[in-house]
């Protein structure tokens, strides 16, 4: 998180922006943040703070901090527990809707580092085509010129998976933009700009996911009101450093694979209900490739996330809310 704040204190002076940050890790983890950003001078304490002012729910604590670069305010809270990805944009995003002036909210992975531009590309690109979701160029992670998603993914119903659309181009080749914006789903979680007006006819992200795919079920929701590309919002990412989610097949966390599966199940169940039996297919192959690249453990949580889907299972799994 420290690394994106340092990002976003480099950013072009317009559009000028405020930050919200949900701190899902616990009261060590917030307090850790705190220190840190303040000790590398990436924030200070604002002006106006009162320490020891009541936290809002979901929250059991906040500090109001700012940039020290530049004038906007940092406003980070501790949750009172894991609220998953979903729930963490919504703890926010949910109060900010009872607020005038602002036309937009930027959501970032704590782990992407935008460049100074990205937000104006971002905000241009929804405003001149007149789109309701718009996302990024994200950089493969521990690349400067490889592509991990242009704009976002690309939900293919025949096998019913995912795809991140531009995977593996380089960063300077030639852009379809009709043909990329046609083919989106949804702008990728990792850094997507919704307008106001997209969140007010469509609702908040979808808690039930807790993670994985809320981003892609918001996108399908928001498609009625045009998603588009924006290929001068650039934005590195470390992907999986939140999740668990990099890396090689044994290297994945057993929640990570195990709510991919489930959700999967869950997503295709509410938009495309005809491919189930696919979907079905499609894990039990993935659980085959995790055993035949020796990660037996993450074939057999691929089982149970899927199994889990159909029972209909949703938010965070009792066995990761109650370790034993």
């Amino acid at each position: 998180m420290a690394h994106c704040l340092a990002a976003l204190s480099a950013a072009s002076p317009s559009p000028g922006f405020d930050i919200f940050i949900c701190e899902n890790g616990g009261l060590p983890a917030f307090q850790a943040l705190v220190q840190r950003v303040i000790q590398e001078e990436i924030c200070r304490a604002a002006v106006e703070e009162a320490r020891g002012e009541a936290a809002p729910d979901p929250f059991v604590a906040i500090r109001r901090l700012e940039l020290v670069l530049r004038r906007s305010k940092v406003t980070i809270g501790c949750a009172n527990e894991n609220l998953g990805y979903a729930g963490g944009v919504n703890a926010w995003l949910r109060p900010l809707m009872g607020c005038e002036g602002w036309k937009g909210v930027w959501i970032l992975n704590p782990d992407a580092e935008p460049a100074g531009d990205a937000l104006g590309a971002l905000v241009a690109r929804a405003e001149a085509g007149g789109k309701g979701m718009v996302g990024s160029t994200i950089l493969e992670a521990g690349s400067e010129e490889v592509v991990r998603f242009r704009g976002g993914l690309q939900w293919r119903k025949l096998s019913a998976r995912s795809v991140a659309i531009g995977l593996g181009e380089r960063l300077g080749a030639p852009v379809d933009l009709p043909a990329i914006e046609r083919a989106m789903d949804s702008p990728s979680g990792a850094s997507m700009y919704v307008t106001r007006r997209c969140v007010d006819q469509i609702g908040l992200m979808d808690e039930s996911y807790f993670l994985f795919f809320e981003d892609l079920d918001w996108g399908v929701r928001a498609k009625k009101l045009g998603l588009g590309y924006a290929s001068a919002s650039v934005v590195a990412h470390r992907r999986g450093t939140t999740t668990g989610s990099a890396g090689r097949s044994a290297a994945l966390s057993r929640l990570a694979v195990y709510l991919l599966h489930r959700n999967a199940i869950h997503f295709v169940r509410r938009h495309y209900p005809w491919t189930l039996p696919l979907r079905i297919i499609m894990s039990i192959a993935y659980a085959f490739r995790f055993v035949l690249n020796r990660a037996p453990r993450n074939g057999v949580a691929a089982l149970e996330g899927m199994t889990a889907g159909i029972r209909g299972e949703t938010g965070a799994p009792s066995w990761h809310r109650n370790p034993s």
